[in-house]
């Protein structure tokens, strides 16, 4: 049969339109190519070329046994010149040469009868535009087939570089976002039983940040129950659930094995039974003991608010029943004095509550100044056993004490030692049984003088041990052997012991088992310099006579009862409630002394004591500061407003009238 060329001829319909590719095949020698001419193509070719050629998608045929090419525009827009045109009814493993590795398996298989194939995003390496390209394409080839056999093979690709070239920069972007993050993120496969139960999980990815938040080193690869070998159970069922529902989950939980608390948000990523879950979470550890810190404050607050209120209205009860007793009229003197001494005795101990509070709140601002001379601990223990052994007799207990024979030096404070020994024994006092047993050991060893209290009492738990030495905390007590104290002895003594250098400690072997309290000093050496004690005042006067004195105060009845009291004693005494009125009638009475509240509402004490100076006829009076404020800067104040003396409310009355005596 004669070819002919369509060169005066209409072209056949099939290869009718189709663009550039179109006019390529129906210009095209096919006279001289093995396919020969058009109109002599197989009917299954023609219907294919002519799907091909009107489709707007990408599309190729291989045709026979040796793969002829055939494409249309939308696939010659991805083929580079090395190609185009000359592709057309070439041979496929002539034209794909550098990729025929790939591709040409596939078209085999197909051609083979073994069906279609689908790829996305794959990666087909090609010559193109002069250079070999990372080209990514999504495609598949379908069986061109008749009765017969498959006679050739139909690709539908797109080029999909420039897409994943995008993904690439974005999953960089996102990968240096991950990178850079403080959370840790990771990427867990769960893992079932036969039963479908997640049993552990496979860590597939983490970022830097995981082993800072986890504390878990080189995890991809590795199983929990590897890296963690008695973690929880509750992991595998929280990350399980979110992996099987595809419910995501925020929580903050703790681990006892990890000794770590995660705030942790988990997500199922991928397919379902992939069974892939995303964790992000942060170690927030210190936060958590910081909040369980802060609780724990605040619930030792409340509980010493409470203990304060206890402690005060202890007093206050026989105090209002003595006032009651005093008010009666024809009360039997010996009962007035009792009820006089009762009320002594309750002021004291309320003010001993409050320079305990005092105390505390001093020191541990480091605002107590502490005059450290030679001191020896042996007679620290005997003055303390003294203000204590009031209460170690009444309670029926035996103190066995033991000192060391020579002396046991320190450079110290006397008095805040001595409060440091007593807080100690009276804490043994207070929680041994009435007939325990307490025992003070004093001694010198390996340059530090060592002093130990134990008592054979209630004990103390592990827990409260290791608070023991904090603000306002106390062992459980029941209420009907409540000891009192505000729970800031120990406190206290912690701190006075560091400001002289030393160390405290206590131990407990439980509770009834008793307890132990030691501190050691610094030990010191003769050669030491000795510090000088300061210079005391000076007793102004002499003699006894009776003093014009003036008490000034806006609460009433502290000024009239301080005037009762001085009046007793054979002074005179005026009263004054106003600080603008003092100085206009103190001009008049020139006082000898005056006792000058200084929260005064119209004119502080010190503005007062600065006006009283300034007049000529009282500059010879004694000024005395009677405040609430005792701490050593309230002191200093009072001196620089011309104050002679400074007492802390509630007056010893025993010491101002000593000094009145003095005065008079």
């Amino acid at each position: 049969m004669t070819q002919t060329h369509w060169s005066n001829k209409a072209p056949p319909g099939f290869l009718a339109g189709g663009g550039e590719m179109g006019a390529l095949m129906r210009e095209h020698d096919w006279a001289t190519h093995p396919m020969g001419v058009p109109e002599l193509w197989p009917s299954l070719l023609k219907s294919t070329l002519r799907l091909l050629l009107t489709s707007n998608h990408p599309m190729f045929i291989w045709w026979g046994d040796e793969l002829y090419q055939f494409y249309n525009d939308a696939y010659r827009r991805t083929m580079g010149a090395e190609r185009h045109p000359h592709a057309l009814g070439q041979r496929g493993e002539e034209c794909w040469a550098e990729a025929w590795h790939i591709i040409g398996p596939e078209i085999a298989g197909v051609m083979a009868g073994h069906g279609a194939t689908w790829h996305e995003n794959a990666l087909v390496p090609v010559t193109r535009h002069g250079q070999r390209e990372d080209v990514y394409w999504t495609y598949g080839c379908s069986p061109i087939e008749d009765e017969e056999k498959v006679q050739g093979v139909l690709a539908v690709s797109t080029d999909v570089t420039g897409e994943m070239r995008v993904r690439e920069k974005l999953r960089q972007s996102y990968v240096t976002v991950i990178d850079s993050m403080d959370e840790g993120l990771a990427v867990i496969q769960i893992i079932v039983d036969d039963s479908g139960k997640p049993v552990d999980y496979l860590f597939l990815e983490v970022n830097p940040a995981f082993e800072r938040q986890a504390g878990l080193v080189d995890p991809v690869g590795k199983t929990a129950r590897e890296l963690v070998p008695d973690l929880e159970e509750r992991w595998f069922d929280i990350y399980g659930k979110v992996a099987l529902t595809g419910e995501p989950v925020r929580l903050i939980e703790g681990s006892e094995t990890m000794k770590r608390w995660f705030d942790v948000y988990a997500i199922r990523v991928d397919q379902p039974e992939e069974k892939k879950v995303a964790l992000m979470f942060r170690d927030v550890s210190e936060r958590i003991r910081t909040e369980q810190a802060l609780r724990d404050a605040d619930r030792r607050k409340d509980e010493f608010l409470a203990m304060l209120a206890h402690e005060l209205r202890n007093p206050l009860a026989p105090i209002s029943a003595a006032a009651n007793l005093l008010q009666l009229a024809g009360a039997d003197p010996a009962r007035v004095q009792q009820a006089s001494a009762v009320i002594g005795r309750q002021v004291r101990h309320i003010s001993g509550l409050i320079d305990d509070l005092l105390d505390v709140s001093r020191v541990t601002r480091g605002m107590i100044p502490l005059v450290k001379v030679r001191t020896d601990v042996k007679h620290v223990v005997t003055d303390a056993i003294e203000q204590v052994r009031p209460l170690i007799e009444s309670r029926g207990h035996h103190l066995n004490l033991q000192t060391p024979v020579t002396s046991a030096l320190v450079l110290g404070d006397s008095k805040r030692l001595v409060q440091v020994v007593a807080n100690l024994l009276n804490n043994a006092a207070k929680y041994t049984p009435h007939g325990g047993q307490i025992d003070l050991h004093l001694d010198v060893v390996d340059g530090q003088v060592r002093l130990v209290v134990i008592d054979n009492g209630i004990g103390m738990t592990a827990e409260v041990l290791e608070h023991a030495f904090e603000l306002f905390v106390q062992a459980e007590r029941e209420a009907d052997r409540a000891q009192g104290g505000l729970g800031i002895g120990l406190a206290l003594v912690k701190s006075l012991v560091e400001l002289h250098g030393g160390e405290v400690a206590a131990s407990s072997a439980g509770l009834g088992l008793g307890s132990r309290v030691s501190i050691c000093l610094p030990h010191f050496h003769e050669e030491v310099e000795q510090v000088p004690a300061p210079a005391t005042r000076q007793a102004r006067g002499a003699g006894c006579r009776a003093l014009q004195v003036m008490v000034v105060d806006d609460n009433v009845d502290a000024a009239q009862m301080l005037a009762m009291f001085l009046a007793t004693t054979g002074h005179q005494v005026t009263t004054e409630h106003k600080a603008l009125d003092v100085v206009k009638r103190a001009q008049g009475l020139l006082p000898d002394v005056f006792l000058l509240d200084i929260g005064l509402p119209d004119l502080d004490g010190y503005a007062l004591a600065r006006q009283i100076r300034a007049v000529p006829a009282l500059a010879g009076a004694v000024l005395i500061a009677v405040t609430g404020y005792g701490d050593e800067q309230a002191r200093q104040q009072a001196i620089a407003a011309g104050f002679d003396h400074h007492f802390v409310k509630p007056i010893e009355t025993a010491q101002l009238l000593a000094l009145l005596d003095t005065l008079g």
